[in-house]
């Protein structure tokens, strides 16, 4: 009986389920774990500070946050924007924004706050290089909309070119393409803080080193250059152990699948996150393709003043509440906590 009993066991080993449950339990302590949702209140304080000088007039020109959904799953849902002064609202190519702006001449500072009520919920893409598609299959709408130099981007210049050939050879396949590009960055690319004035792609290459803005327009030019679509998202994300909000750049591309269709993925390079969105982020501002569009995110602030001008944008949480449930992803990935960059925001005069 003991020796038919072993071999019962035996025998429900070898089964696929029971296999796949094993493998489960011995892998899930070392997959990365998210909280199935987060809500959270961030307000994003806005200084206009003169430093003793006169500005005459200002105009503080700001993306809004929208709705994001992704193939039918929501990734952030906006409950509510609240402003602590007038504003005027407006939409310009397909996107939310905000005005606010005074002819009335200052010398000290100005102050603005937006309040934003927000829910986000985790994504993980399951795609693997058997389930993706090849560069032929990219939608030409994609490729005319995400394929071409773009400000800071620049998959068509000769090293951009040459480093991406370098790194991905031949290979067709979407995902492996995408997956040599962030393993290349990973390994090469040291975090930096910059002046706040993001750095085009051939200043991170030369540097080998950038913050958060500057690895993911590094990332879409070697994308781009290619040939996979590949733009920036905006924001701020959510740093647990400080329990503070600090303005982060992350990346999304477009991934085609074998069986047809394909998925917008999220690839945080600074943060280690491969084809996951964590509800820990707030994004303000998506890359519609148009360098102009691109520029109106980052220099917000216009003016006539006497002397230097700066705007300081900071991000405060007044709630963050993670679910208990959580989620996880099949391989570890490395997972390195990046501090708040981007606080300084250049001005346009």
């Amino acid at each position: 009986m003991a020796i038919a009993a072993i071999v019962v066991v035996l025998l429900l080993l070898m089964t696929p389920s029971v296999q796949s449950v094993l493998k489960d339990i011995i892998t899930s302590p070392f997959r990365p774990r998210y909280p199935e949702e987060a809500s959270f209140t961030l307000e994003r304080t806005l200084t206009i500070d003169a430093h003793g000088g006169t500005v005459q007039s200002f105009t503080i020109d700001m993306a809004e946050p929208m709705n994001i959904v992704e193939n039918g799953q929501p990734l952030q849902i906006i409950h509510s924007v609240d402003y602590s002064v007038d504003v005027e609202r407006s939409t310009r190519y397909g996107h939310n924004w905000t005005v606010w702006s005074d002819d009335v001449p200052f010398s000290g500072k100005r102050t603005m706050t937006a309040t934003y009520e927000v829910t986000a919920r985790t994504v993980i893409w399951d795609i693997d290089a058997a389930a993706s598609g090849n560069l032929s299959d990219i939608p030409v709408e994609l490729e005319q909309q995400y394929m071409h130099d773009e400000w800071i981007i620049l998959p068509e210049h000769p090293d951009v070119v040459r480093l991406s050939k370098d790194i991905v050879g031949d290979e067709d396949n979407v995902y492996l393409v995408l997956r040599s590009i962030y393993d290349w960055i990973r390994d090469n690319i040291a975090y930096s803080t910059s002046s706040g004035h993001p750095q085009d792609a051939l200043e991170t290459m030369s540097k080998r080193k950038g913050d958060c803005d500057d690895q993911s327009i590094l990332f879409c030019s070697l994308a781009r250059a290619a040939g996979v679509p590949a733009w920036l998202q905006l924001g701020a994300m959510y740093v647990t152990f400080e329990k503070s909000w600090g303005g982060h750049a992350w990346l999304q591309a477009y991934v085609p699948l074998r069986d047809g269709g394909g998925e917008a993925v999220v690839i945080d390079p600074v943060n280690g996150e491969f084809m996951v969105w964590r509800p820990n982020r707030f994004a303000e501002f998506t890359d519609d393709g148009d360098a102009e569009h691109l520029k109106d995110y980052y220099y917000i602030l216009s003016m006539r003043s006497g002397a230097e001008a700066d705007l300081y944008d900071r991000y405060e949480a007044l709630s963050y509440k993670e679910s208990d449930k959580k989620v996880s992803q099949g391989p570890v990935l490395a997972m390195d906590v990046i501090p708040s960059d981007r606080f300084l925001v250049p001005s346009r005069t």
